[in-house]
Formats: structure tokens, sequence, C-alpha cells
């Protein structure tokens, strides 16, 4: 399996040039990096028309969930499947020019939930759904070596992605934070200490660690109306050198 290490701001271009040719495309890299918000920032932007993402964890999913629920036919007498509501309709895909069908955390999914996406991702149908013609797939997960809970993919599903492994760089995530708002004692502090914008060590056993996503939510705390009132300055610094 051929993975190519890109920076976060060279992953959309190929994002794009994949889905241009219906290919799937699966998204490598450490928790926290902001591999869902590539993603949602791709189809908020515009870059593929008028487009809805939908986002499927598949870790949280059981196989009744993509494959539907089995139900008796009274008039034919046989065993139907009702299709899930989290999958893409053809009236809900032809209202849109793109559907991006995001499956987060494929690889952390039980191999039963893998086996069911299986057929999704290779044949575009499972059961007797199909999806729409518009529907592009994306999938993302953390490799194994992040110490979260993942299962090996089979390989015939893992050859049907082109595989990317998201880096973390600064000054992508820099101009990222700018055009998001993001609050600038934030920007300014990690300008000064870019080592700290993202600190995950898979070796240590510390349960807390710097990433964008959380550098995101301090930033979102830091915004809260009242929070620079003298009384909270103290716990603005805290966060600051979490």
């Amino acid at each position: 399996m051929e993975t190519l290490n890109v920076r976060a701001k060279n992953v959309k271009p190929i994002i794009l040039r994949a889905l241009k040719v219906n290919r799937p495309i699966f998204i490598w890299g450490a928790p926290g990096i902001g591999k869902s918000e590539l993603v949602q920032g791709i189809v908020d932007q515009g870059e593929l028309g008028n487009a809805l993402m939908i986002d499927m964890r598949l870790a949280l999913l059981e196989p009744t969930d993509l494959r539907g629920y089995p139900f008796r036919n009274p008039e034919t007498n046989t065993m139907e499947w009702s299709p899930p509501s989290d999958l893409p309709s053809q009236d809900l895909a032809d209202s849109y020019d793109n559907v991006v069908l995001f499956l987060d955390e494929l690889n952390s999914a039980p191999p039963s939930v893998q086996a069911a996406a299986y057929q999704l991702v290779l044949n575009r149908r499972i059961g007797q759904y199909n999806l729409p013609d518009n529907v592009r797939i994306i999938a993302a997960g953390n490799r194994e070596t992040d110490r979260g809970v993942t299962f090996r993919m089979p390989s015939p599903l893992a050859n049907r992605f082109r595989h990317i492994n998201m880096d973390v760089n600064f000054e992508d995530w820099q101009q990222w934070a700018i055009n998001n708002d993001v609050h600038p004692d934030v920007i300014g502090y990690l300008s000064f200490a870019k080592q700290d914008l993202f600190n995950f060590d898979p070796k240590t056993s510390s349960q807390a660690f710097a990433t964008p996503r959380s550098w995101t939510f301090t930033s979102d705390i830091l915004n809260v109306d009242g929070f620079e009132d003298a009384s909270a300055r103290e716990q603005k610094a805290e966060l600051l050198v979490l």
C-alpha cells in the first residue's frame, strides 16, 4: 500500500483530483490534526459546486446501520432490506452537484462494519441500496502507531483507496487559523512556540497533548464574551500553556 506524506495545504488539490475521477481516497493522520475539518472546508468553500457532506463515524455503527434492516415483504414473501437513513437517497443527491460521503474512523470500526463498508466502497452498493452517481467517498482514520483503537483493513478494501498521510505544519495551520477567526492570542503564542502546536507522542502514557483541534477548543474558550475580564486573565494564561 503506497502512502503519500503530504502537508495539509497540499492535501486539498490531491483530494479534488481524486474526486473528479470518482476515486475513493483515505486520509491517514494522528488524532486532532484536522482531517474532517479539511474535508468540510472543501465542501463549504464551494470547491465541488453546490455540495453536501455526510459525516458517518463508522466506529459508532453496527453493520445494519450501513446495510439496512431486514424485513419481510408480505406481497412477495421474501426478505428485503430497508435502506439506512444516513446514506444519501437519490432524491437528496439530486438536490446537489456533489455529495461527499465521509467515512470517518473507518479503520477503528470493528471488522463486521468494515465488511459492510467494503461492498459500499468497492461496488457503490450494499444490499438493495445503490449510491447515487454524484456521491464521492472520502475516508479517514488514525494510524496503528497512534495508540488509538484500530483494526487492520482487508487488503481488497485498502487497495480501493488512494492513501494520503497528512502531516502537521505550522504555516499551513497558521493560514487556516487566520481564515477561521482563531483567537489572536492563540495564533500569537504558537507563532512564538511553534513546537507546541502538536506534541502528541504515542510512546507516552499521558492523556493530555496539544493538537490543532485542542488549540481550536482553547480559542473557543478565549472568544467567550467576558473572558477578558481581569478576574479571568489568570485562567487565560493557564490555557495557553496546556
